[in-house]
């Protein structure tokens, strides 16, 4: 071994040597950090401990558990959209707030209730008392500020009852639009043929079964009966346009059905309107029954009325091929 090579070997060996000293110092100093945090850690543990015992003690983990129940029944018994509507009304319901929190307010309401207090030590007027204490400037303002209070609820009260009618009537061209079509019947006793005029109208009935067949393999595009809400119907009650479609249209359709749905006849909306997207026609009651993988008896279960008719309405679909 030349001194070159041994001199090389040393060196490499002092620089290992130093970084094992390095090495060395940082896992002791670590240590020494960690004996360090140690009791620091143990006490923070025992405090956490202390107060979560003092707030179980104390009743929130109680209140938090109720909370979430109260929470629980909010998303049952209220829809997205209502939570929505609340969101848009909170800036209303605080401006009322801080008007009814003034202290102005606050005042008279303070002495209205002190008055209903002594209500006891207060004597009762007749006609000619009442007629006197109108003349009470003080009477006089309270009674003009109870008429325009009754004024204003009343107009209100009116404007509520307008929107009512006009939600009433919107929902009553719907129901008759939408509702199912009730065949008639031919009054009186219908007398005889003669059997050469008997052939002649069962041959044309059954041409015009057979016509009316021909007409059904294509259908046709149906004519426009009515706009409600800015969505237009064709006379048939199917949407004319299947895009403009939405789940909460769909729930619509089916409450003036008569259907409340449920996850099932979702399923069935859902995979009726994922076939119309696929082949562009809706589906009959035969093609449902291949994409749902349910039985003729499930679909008439879920939708008693006319199934094919009806689950095309209620998905935004025009009328099935078959003329149902």
């Amino acid at each position: 071994m030349t001194q070159t090579e041994y001199q090389t070997i040393i060196a490499k060996l002092d620089q290992m040597s130093t970084q094992l000293a390095y090495v060395t110092a940082r896992q002791r100093a670590t240590e020494e950090m960690f004996s360090e945090l140690t009791p620091v850690a143990k006490a923070a543990l025992n405090t956490m401990i202390e107060r979560f015992a003092d707030a179980e003690q104390q009743g929130y983990f109680d209140f938090g558990r109720a909370l979430l129940g109260v929470g629980a029944r909010v998303v049952e018994g209220f829809s997205p959209q209502d939570v929505q509507q609340l969101g848009d009304a909170i800036v209303s319901i605080l401006q009322s707030v801080r008007v009814f929190t003034q202290p102005d307010i606050l005042r008279v309401a303070a002495d209205a209730s002190a008055a209903m207090n002594e209500g006891d030590n207060i004597k009762p007027l007749g006609m000619f008392g009442m007629v006197r204490a109108t003349k009470d400037e003080d009477v006089q303002k309270g009674m003009a500020l109870m008429f325009e209070m009754l004024r204003r609820v009343g107009k209100g009260v009116n404007a509520m009852a307008e929107k009512h009618e006009a939600s009433a009537d919107r929902k009553a061209k719907l129901a008759a639009l939408l509702g199912p079509k009730r065949g008639t019947k031919a009054l009186g006793i219908e007398r005889a043929l003669p059997p050469a005029a008997a052939k002649k109208v069962a041959q044309s009935k059954a041409n015009e079964k057979l016509a009316a067949a021909a007409a059904c393999s294509t259908p046709k595009p149906a004519a426009q009966g009515a706009v409600i809400d800015g969505i237009a119907y064709s006379a048939d009650g199917h949407l004319m346009d299947a895009s403009v479609w939405t789940r909460e249209l769909g729930a619509t359709l089916a409450h003036v059905q008569g259907l409340t749905l449920t996850d099932a006849h979702w399923t069935v909306l859902d995979a009726a309107r994922a076939d119309f997207a696929t082949t562009k026609q809706s589906p009959n009651i035969r093609r449902l029954t291949q994409v749902t993988g349910m039985s003729t008896k499930d679909l008439y279960t879920l939708f008693p009325k006319a199934p094919g008719r009806t689950i095309a309405k209620v998905a935004g679909l025009p009328k099935p091929a078959g003329c149902l």
